[in-house]
C-alpha cells in the first residue's frame, strides 16, 4: 500500500487590471491546470500503486493521438460527409424522376388593342370686335359755397367760485395800498374793495337751543377704589406659588406657550373667578393655567389695614427647560 501526491501549483501571478481583479489566463493554461488537479485528486484516492500497463490506459492521456491517426480520422469524417450529401442529392433526383409529369396547360392568347387617337377639337369662331365708344367730356359744375355757420352762442356764465381765505385784490379805504378784504361769509366772491370794519356784523356765536331731556336726571355714581390723601392700599401677595402642570401631550411634541390670566380675589384671599385675557394657541395650556389659578392662595389686599376684594393679572409661562 502506497500513496502518491502531487503538490498543488499556485496560479501564475499576472498583471492586475485597474479594478483590482487578476487578469484571465489563456484557455490552454487553465485546461492543463484542471487536468493536473484531476490527476492529483485521483492519486490522492489511490490505495495501491498503478502498474505501467494501467498507467498507459490513463483516461486523461487518452486524447494524445499521433499526427497520422489525426489525419486518418479527418479523412474518414470528410468521406462520411460526402456520402451523406450524395445520398441526399440522389434521393431528390430519384423522387423527381419517379414523380408523374404535370398536366399540360392550354395556351391563351392575349390581344392588346389600342384606341385610335381622337381628332383635335375645332376652334370656335372669334366674336367680332365691339364698336368704338365715343369719349364724352364731363361737364364741370361749380360747387356752391357752403352756408354760413350761425354765430356761436355765448355760454351761460358759471356761478362765482367760492372764495375761502384772504384776498389781496382790495384796497384800503381812502388809499391805494393793498389790504385784506373783510366779511362774515364764505359764499360768493370776495369784495374788490374793503369795507369799514364797523359796518361788518360778526357771525352769531349762540348755540342752538337743545330740548331738555324728559324724566328725572341721572345721578352720578361715586367712584370707588380711588386713593386719596391719607389712604394706604396694600396689594395682595401670593402664598406658595406653584407652576401649573405641563400638559404631557404638548410636552412630548416640544411645544411652549404663555397664558395671561386675571383673578378676582375676595377679602379672605381666595380666588373667586378666573378669566383668561391672553390665550395660548393650544387649549391644553389654557385649561392648565385656569386650574392652577383657581388653586392659588393670596394674602388679601388691604385699605388702611382692612381686607378688601381685588383683581390681579399675571402670566403663566410654559417652558421645557423648566421641566428638565
Amino acid at each position: 500500500m502506497s500513496t502518491s501526491s502531487t503538490p498543488t501549483q499556485a496560479p501564475p501571478k499576472g498583471p492586475r487590471p485597474s479594478h483590482g481583479r487578476p487578469a484571465r489566463r489563456p484557455l490552454v493554461e487553465r485546461r492543463d491546470q484542471s487536468r493536473r488537479e484531476a490527476r492529483r485528486r485521483i492519486s490522492a484516492r489511490e490505495t495501491t500503486s498503478l502498474t505501467a500497463q494501467q498507467k498507459a490506459f490513463d483516461p486523461l492521456t487518452r486524447g494524445n493521438r499521433t499526427p497520422g491517426r489525426r489525419v486518418l480520422l479527418m479523412l474518414l469524417a470528410v468521406a462520411g460527409s460526402l456520402a451523406a450529401h450524395v445520398a441526399v442529392v440522389g434521393s431528390g433526383v430519384g423522387w423527381h424522376l419517379l414523380s408523374p409529369a404535370p398536366p399540360a396547360h392550354d395556351e391563351v392568347k392575349i390581344e392588346v388593342r389600342e384606341k385610335p387617337p381622337e381628332p383635335p377639337p375645332k376652334k370656335e369662331a372669334e366674336p367680332p370686335p365691339p364698336p368704338p365708344v365715343e369719349k364724352v367730356r364731363p361737364k364741370i359744375v361749380k360747387a356752391l359755397p357752403p352756408p354760413e355757420a350761425p354765430p356761436p352762442q355765448e355760454k351761460p356764465k358759471a356761478p362765482p367760485v367760492r372764495v375761502v381765505g384772504l384776498s389781496l385784490d382790495s384796497t384800503a379805504e381812502g388809499g391805494d395800498g393793498p389790504s385784506f378784504a373783510v366779511g362774515n361769509t364764505r359764499m360768493g366772491e370776495t369784495d374788490k374793495k374793503a369795507v369799514a370794519p364797523k359796518d361788518v356784523k360778526p357771525p352769531s356765536t349762540e348755540a342752538p337751543a337743545v330740548a331738555a331731556p324728559s324724566g328725572p336726571a341721572a345721578v352720578n355714581q361715586a367712584a370707588s377704589r380711588i386713593p386719596v390723601a391719607g389712604v394706604k392700599i396694600g396689594l395682595p401677595k401670593r402664598r406658595n406659588p406653584k407652576p401649573p402642570p405641563y400638559p404631557a401631550v404638548l410636552k412630548t411634541q416640544g411645544l411652549e406657550a404663555d397664558v395671561t390670566v386675571m383673578v378676582s380675589i375676595d377679602a379672605s384671599g381666595k380666588v373667586a373667578t378666573v378669566k383668561i385675557i391672553k390665550e395660548a394657541p393650544y387649549p391644553e395650556f389654557n385649561e392648565a393655567a385656569r386650574v392652577a389659578a383657581l388653586a392659588e392662595e393670596f394674602e388679601p389686599a388691604t385699605r388702611d389695614g382692612v381686607p378688601m376684594p381685588y383683581s390681579l393679572s399675571f402670566t403663566y409661562r410654559f417652558r421645557l427647560e423648566d421641566e428638565q
